[in-house]
């Protein structure tokens, strides 16, 4: 069984949204998302989404917020 090109993404997307509650249990900031999205940045690009919506920041915020 093939996955789909977007399973890699879900998990991706998955994993991030655990680590930003986990260092943002309540409700987050704008500057949470953008402290969030540069310690994401230096320690793991990896994890970074691939340009969607303009740009990497606009992206973790988008997948954040949504």
């Amino acid at each position: 069984m093939r996955s789909s090109p977007t399973a890699p993404n879900a998990v991706r997307r998955a994993r991030v949204r655990q680590l930003f509650t986990a260092r943002h249990p309540k409700e987050a900031t704008e500057d949470d998302v953008f402290l969030f999205f540069k310690r994401l940045q230096q320690h793991h690009p990896e994890m970074l989404p691939k340009g969607k919506y303009g740009g990497p920041y606009l992206d973790i915020r988008a997948e954040l917020t949504d």
